[in-house]
């Protein structure tokens, strides 16, 4: 097991060959690439990037499981509850659970905690396959914004299999990142305001009521990347799609 020194280290020195490449190359854009990795879930060392939670943290019923599945990519999987536990009702206030979710942990380093610029790549893309649960999921983004609580947020619409007798595949999602909305402890802001692209903390899926039992995800990898990538891996079977300027890819 790689100890959590060893991985605060080698992001540290990660940062310091980038930064060096930077100025060799005199690119003080950074990440030309037309892919950015940003984490994948096919090894142990993999999940423990990753922080899980769910409304049991505050008083809820609902479970959350990230793990390694038959295939030996990562599975998001447990059982969502809008009940709660007795003495978490407050009188005359509405309380629901319903929510489970998990997120790359915050990576820190000896310059600081660590953010991905994606300035240069205009999509998010996600590996997935669904188990056809009909539940919910959302893609949660947070940056380095001022408040802690923002999160920007966009609906996960997997496809369907291409008959009622085939089974779910694996498939790329793709998703404009200016597409997102900002939202703030789960309620859509009021204000809206452009995402700092340039500063991506965390990029998360979570699971919503108000449909509860069990829900399951196949989750093997999360990046950016370039229109042209985005153009060549876009399953036709998802709703349409839209580029950064509303066409349709």
């Amino acid at each position: 097991m790689a100890s959590p020194y060893k991985a605060f280290w080698d992001r540290s020195m990660n940062v310091l060959r980038e930064q060096t490449v930077r100025i060799v190359r005199a690119d003080p854009m950074g990440n030309r690439d037309a892919v950015l990795p940003m984490y994948a879930l096919r090894s142990l060392e993999d999940l423990r990037g990753l922080a899980i939670g769910s409304d049991a943290d505050l008083g809820g019923k609902s479970t959350v499981n990230l793990d390694l599945g038959p295939e030996g990519k990562g599975r998001f999987w447990g059982k969502l509850s809008s009940e709660l536990n007795p003495g978490r009702h407050k009188e005359g206030v509405v309380e629901r659970g319903g929510y489970a979710g998990f997120r790359n942990k915050q990576r820190t380093s000896l310059f600081g905690t660590l953010s991905w610029d994606t300035s240069q790549h205009d999509f998010l893309r996600l590996r997935v396959k669904s188990s056809g649960d009909d539940m919910r999921y959302f893609v949660n983004i947070q940056t380095d914004g001022p408040v802690r609580s923002d999160l920007f947020q966009h609906r996960l619409w997997l496809p369907q299999p291409k008959s009622d007798d085939s089974p779910h595949e694996w498939t790329d999602v793709i998703i404009p990142l200016s597409d997102f909305t900002l939202t703030n402890s789960g309620m859509l802001s009021e204000k809206q305001m452009t995402m700092m692209r340039n500063a991506i903390r965390t990029v998360g899926i979570s699971v919503l009521g108000p449909k509860e039992g069990r829900y399951e995800l196949g989750i093997e990898s999360v990046d950016a990347v370039t229109a042209e990538v985005a153009r060549e891996h876009v399953d036709r079977n998802l709703p349409p799609q839209k580029d950064v300027n509303g066409q349709p890819l």
